[in-house]
Formats: C-alpha cells, structure tokens, sequence
C-alpha cells in the first residue's frame, strides 16, 4: 500500500527547473516507494543490484549515454563515479529533470560531491511519515501561521491519538505499519544488523562494529540532551576522535541529529555544545534496550526527552516544507534556563517549549518567558506544547496540545 507523501509535491515542481534532483534520507524512509509510485514512467535502476552497480562503477559514461529517456538511479551513492558523469552530461545538455537520484548517504557531507553538483542539483531528505501522513491527514500550518505572525486558536481540538503510540513505533514506514510489536522489534533489530553490518561499510571502515553498536546505544539514551563527546567516548570505552568520526557516520546518513545552540549578545553565558537528537524514537528505543510499552511508557524517566525528540524532528519536517525555510535551534544559558527548540525567520524568532506533561504550571514556562523578555524586538509570542487538551494563552504564550501543531483537522 502506498501511503501518499507530501514531500512529493515539491519534489515534482523541482524536477520541471533542475537536472538532477536528489531524495535522500535515512534507510527505510519510504525513497524507493515514492520515486517508483510517483515517477513510473522514468527508466529506474538500482545500485543494489551487483550487476547495475558493477557496470555504473565500470562504464558510468557510455551506460548514461546509451538510455532512452528520463532516469532514476535509487542508492546511487554506491557508485560515486557517476557524479562526475552527471556533471558532464548536465553540461552537455542542461535539460530539466534529466536525473532523480536516491541515496541514503547525505551528498551534502560526501566528499567532493556538492562540489561537482553545484547548481544543478536540488536535494530533497524524505524522512519517516509525519504523523498527518500516517494518518492520511493534512499537516498543520499552525507552526508556519506562527512564523508568519498570523495565529488562530479554537477552543479545543480532541483527535483521539496517542503520542506514547507514535513514539514507541517512530516513523519508519515499515515500524509504523507493522501489525504487532513482536513484528516492529524483529524489524528494529533486523535494520540495526543491516545498517551495521551493510550501509556502514559502503560509507567507512569501522574497525569493530561492535564499539559502534555500543557508540549508538550510549547516544540513544542521551537523546534530546546537551552532547558531551568526552562523555560518551570514555562511556564507549573509545577515543574521542573515534568518538567523533562515528558521531559524523551517524549524521552522514541521517541517523541523528546535533541541534546546534542559538547565539546572540544578551549578557549572558550560554552552553555552545549542540543537543542530540535521534531522527527516529522507535530505534532511539530499540537501541537503547529499554522494554517499554503504552502501559508504562509515560512513567519512564526517559519518556521526556523521546517526546521532546519526536516533537523536534516533526517541526523540522513540517518547516521543511515551506520557502524560505526557516533555521532551527535550542537555547540554553549555563544557568540552566532552556528552550527546546528556537525557529528564525528573517528576523522573527519563534521559541517552542515542549512538555511531557498534561498539566503546565507558570514555574514551567520560566525559561521561555525569560527568552521572550531577552528578545522582545524579535520574538513576539512563544508556545509550549504539552500532552494536555485545552488551548489557551499566558500573556504572549500560547499553550497547545502536540497533535494540534502537527494534524490538521480539517
């Protein structure tokens, strides 16, 4: 079954202007489903075929040059020679949407690859479904209107979904629509292995596998929180310099995520370590080892920052949608006063506090009150997002449940 993706829109628009266009994104995020339901009539190859893969590495120039028509190359970063072949074709005739490719390696960080692309290419990350999507429903624009300086509240808005659900799943197409939790843990420890012992060798030499499986699992319960390297090497029982280089193998292809810290002269000492954060809940649980469940989910101290994490990414994937996108970060001072997440739009800084809780009290929204007072010329408003029904306003904060920035009712 294919579940429509929202990505695929401006996708299409891209592909009537640019050469080449990329989908990229993590493992399993649904590439190779979107670009073969939405593109069917462009001839498609895999690199995941020995054979396909072996004649691009050989003879990228004269297999390109020999097709009919528009072309989709899926996992292409598996033969890098053929960005250079890309290269010299788009030059010979730049003709829109000559070239889709997939990867799940971000060509932005491969080396010389953005470099030999410039300017005719347009790079698009499919990440998991947003909820709306796996809902079959519309994303909200709420976050966006806010943005924009335009703000609508009803007065409630009852969905009848569970957070605890989505957050214990994630948002790989293949969790997601798993039938049980016997069948999405099988899955999880199944893409684990493959992305261990598969995509991880086609992007580096690691010497042992099991210090990054290890690396993994210590970063995964450190998520939605402030990343000290030193930290977790010493925990790995690793160098620091490894520490890093797995760090970046994990960014490379889309695993996590360094929110890096908001900066701006107010008088203050802020904290300059980025946060971390894992793209996916549903593996950040599987590789951190913890049995949890609906029943005792919200219970688990952990559950706080797997909620903020899955808010965090769900925004950044809503304002990836919209032109200009708007920059993401967190704020923190050492004084221990933070903002989860900080949008910036031309001059407009929108700071979003998000809740594990059901209930907010006015000494819970004193970090975002302070952030507001410190920069009242650019942040008009701010918003806490919490695990409760009801919307309404604390002088220029707006309090809202979480489905309600990310599920369109109507």
């Amino acid at each position: 079954m294919y579940i429509k993706r929202v990505f695929a829109k401006p996708i299409k628009k891209s592909l009537e202007f640019f050469p080449v266009v990329a989908v990229v994104g993590a493992r399993q995020t649904g590439k190779t489903t979107l670009v073969q339901n939405e593109f069917p009539e462009r001839r498609y190859f895999s690199l995941d075929s020995p054979s396909i893969r072996e004649v691009l590495q050989r003879e990228p120039y004269s297999f390109l040059t020999s097709q009919k028509g528009e072309i989709t190359l899926d996992e292409v970063q598996k033969a890098p020679e053929v960005f250079d072949v890309l290269k010299l074709m788009v030059d010979e005739n730049r003709k829109p949407g000559q070239f889709l490719l997939t990867g799940s390696a971000n060509f932005l960080l491969l080396k010389n690859i953005s470099e030999t692309l410039a300017g005719r290419i347009a790079i698009f990350e499919l990440p998991g479904f947003l909820v709306a999507e796996s809902m079959e429903g519309k994303p909200s624009s709420f976050i966006l209107n806010c943005l924009k300086g335009k703000v609508s509240l009803p007065e409630t808005l009852d969905l009848s979904i569970s957070l605890e659900d989505f957050v214990l799943k994630g948002t790989l197409p293949p969790a997601v629509l798993s039938p049980d939790n016997t069948i999405r843990n099988l899955w999880f420890d199944n893409y684990i292995a493959t992305y261990l012992e598969r995509d991880l060798r086609e992007l580096s030499q690691v010497a042992s596998l099991g210090d990054f499986k290890r690396f993994m699992s210590l970063l995964a319960l450190r998520t939605a929180q402030v990343l000290n390297v030193s930290e977790v090497a010493r925990d790995a029982g690793i160098s620091v310099s490894t520490a890093r280089n797995y760090l970046h193998l994990l960014e490379l292809s889309y695993q996590v995520r360094r929110l890096i810290p908001y900066f701006a002269n107010i008088g203050k000492r802020l904290v300059k370590a980025p946060k971390i954060h894992f793209r996916d809940t549903g593996l950040a649980i599987a590789l951190a080892g913890i049995a949890l469940n609906e029943e005792n989910i919200s219970l688990n101290p952990y559950y706080q920052f797997l909620v903020e994490t899955f808010i965090v990414e769900e925004i950044i994937k809503l304002i990836s949608l919209q032109e200009p996108r708007a920059r993401f970060y967190y704020f923190r001072t050492h004084g221990g006063g933070e903002v989860d997440l900080v949008l910036e739009l031309g001059n407009i800084l929108l700071p979003i506090e998000i809740k594990a809780t059901s209930k907010i009290s006015l000494k819970k929204m004193a970090s975002l009150k302070q952030f507001l007072s410190d920069f009242k010329q650019k942040s008009p408003l701010g918003i806490v997002v919490y695990l409760g029904k009801e919307i309404f306003n604390v002088g220029n904060i707006i309090v809202v449940p979480w489905h309600y920035i990310l599920v369109d009712k109507n």
